[in-house]
């Protein structure tokens, strides 16, 4: 048998057609496993329209007006109605225990009567003390010391006169003794030049001799006077000083005394008018008490001379007692009335807080009627003046408590007539409404995403490959600047071409292969 020869270009032929055939099959491969592993999305594009403002709570029914009635404090409450009761005016809401009300007011008059004596009292003791002023005797030893000081000063003056004159006097008794003395000696002297010229020498020798001793005799004696009169007068003229000496030192100190009176007087009069003053306050701070009490007692005498009653002003609910029967009223306890119709307080989340408007119709749903109530909101109150009540379920975003609920941010106010609920009754509502202005670009929610980086959405992009044209994720960044329940209206760089992905078969990022849902 001959043997077929191939040429090379029947080889090549047959490789090329061999390729297209495995690219063919790896296609189809290829396609299989993409309609099994790529995720099959939804694309919309971005469309220009207004967004449905839909507000769903709960409330409940309270008065539209509230009074507190404070209550007299250290009474006994014997009965008082529950909160919620609905009362006429005149009916009466707490009844005070008679008996207790009676002890209390004798109490309250004893303590007036204390308070009366305590003023008396402090107005007693608030008077200065009647005392001699220091200075009186001070002035009058002052007086005496001058008058004792003069006379002091008059003796030594006396006794200084009488020195010089006495010295003087005695000086001159001295002298005329020793004249006499000599004058007497010369006279026996002369006798006994007589004698011895009679030739009696020894008389006349004994007689010179005993006219010198006389002479000698007579002069030491009138010294001897002399001297002792000097000293007497030396002595008395120094009594004379130092009694001087003596009373000017008493004068000086009286004087000293006087101004230390003087001191004293002062010291005395300040502790009186501190006394005065001390006392004037007592009087004020115990008559301050003394008025309060008097106040105490008329509101007693009040509340018995009412039966120890206290009755509801208006037609209407009592919301709120501080007090229960048996318990002891104090300065904090309170009654609540509610009155001048009812209203809804709806609680209002953050995010819904800015999207409800006044005026805005709100549906109201109240247990045990069929028919939705239909009201206009007539106030909202954002933070704590319309806060404070937990949110139902329809709430959303405002915020949570420790135990998970939601608390509100605000309340709105929407008027009710009294046939159509219950005081205290808790209500549905819902508010649906429209944006006042249409946004250029909103998305459906399931449309916008977030992470780490911020908020964003996919568009499916086209790109062609050597298998064909395929799909991938690209992230665009969007702003939400309001949202509804379904859609969001945002900024972006999204234009109406764009394929913006709204839904998928799988979970789906950036970057990540998709297929057009057909």
């Amino acid at each position: 048998m001959k043997k077929m020869k191939i040429s090379k270009k029947q080889l090549a032929a047959a490789a090329f057609a061999a390729f297209f055939l495995i690219m063919a099959v790896c296609t189809g491969i290829s396609r299989i496993a993409a309609s099994i592993l790529v995720p099959k999305v939804t694309t919309e594009s971005v469309q220009e329209g207004k967004l449905s403002v839909v507000i769903q709570g709960k409330g409940i029914v309270e008065t539209r007006m509230e009074s507190l009635i404070s209550l007299e404090k250290g009474l006994r409450v014997e009965k008082v109605l529950s909160a919620g009761t609905v009362v006429k005016k005149g009916d009466v809401l707490l009844q005070y225990d008679k008996a207790y009300l009676q002890e209390s007011v004798d109490k309250k008059r004893a303590e007036i009567q204390k308070l009366e004596l305590a003023v008396q009292q402090a107005r007693i003791t608030g008077q200065p003390p009647a005392r001699v002023a220091a200075t009186d005797g001070a002035a009058r030893d002052v007086q005496l010391s001058e008058e004792n000081y003069a006379r002091a000063e008059e003796g030594y003056s006396m006794a200084a006169t009488n020195y010089e004159e006495g010295i003087l006097l005695l000086q001159q008794t001295l002298e005329r003794e020793k004249q006499a003395a000599e004058e007497e000696k010369m006279g026996a002297m002369k006798q006994a030049q007589e004698l011895e010229q009679a030739g009696k020498t020894e008389e006349a020798e004994l007689l010179r001799r005993q006219a010198e001793e006389a002479a000698q005799q007579r002069i030491a004696q009138a010294q001897t006077v002399y001297d002792g009169s000097v000293q007497e007068l030396e002595i008395q003229k120094q009594q004379a000083l130092a009694d001087l000496q003596m009373q000017e030192s008493a004068r000086d100190q009286a004087y000293n005394a006087y101004e230390s009176a003087k001191e004293q007087d002062a010291v005395a009069a300040a502790n009186d008018q501190k006394t005065a003053e001390a006392g004037g306050y007592t009087i004020q701070s115990v008559q301050v008490d003394l008025d309060m009490a008097k106040k105490e007692l008329a509101k007693l005498e009040q509340a018995q001379a009412e039966n120890a009653e206290v009755k509801a002003s208006e037609n209407g609910v009592l919301r709120e007692s501080s007090v229960t029967a048996g318990g002891v009223t104090d300065e904090t306890s309170f009654l609540a009335i509610g009155w001048g119709g009812y209203r809804i307080k709806g609680s209002l989340a953050a995010e819904d807080l800015s999207k409800a408007e006044v005026g805005d119709e709100v549906k109201i749903t109240v247990p045990g009627q069929g028919k939705a109530l239909k009201k206009n909101i007539e106030e909202i109150l954002s933070g704590t003046a319309g806060s404070g009540k937990i949110l139902g379920s329809g709430a959303e975003n405002g915020g949570a408590n420790s135990s998970g609920n939601t608390v509100a941010a605000g309340s709105f106010y929407a008027f009710l007539n009294e046939n159509e609920a219950v005081y205290g009754s808790e209500v549905s509502y819902e508010i649906n409404r429209q944006t006042e202005s249409a946004y250029k670009q909103v998305l459906p929610l399931s449309a916008v995403r977030k992470d780490v980086d911020g908020t964003y959405c996919l568009v499916a992009e086209k790109e062609e490959t050597i298998l064909g044209a395929e799909y991938k994720a690209k992230r665009i960044p969007v702003t939400v600047a309001e949202k509804d329940g379904t859609h969001a209206a945002v900024t972006s760089t999204l234009t109406d071409e764009d394929k913006v992905i709204v839904g998928s078969s799988k979970e789906i990022a950036p970057e990540d292969k998709v297929r057009l849902k057909e």
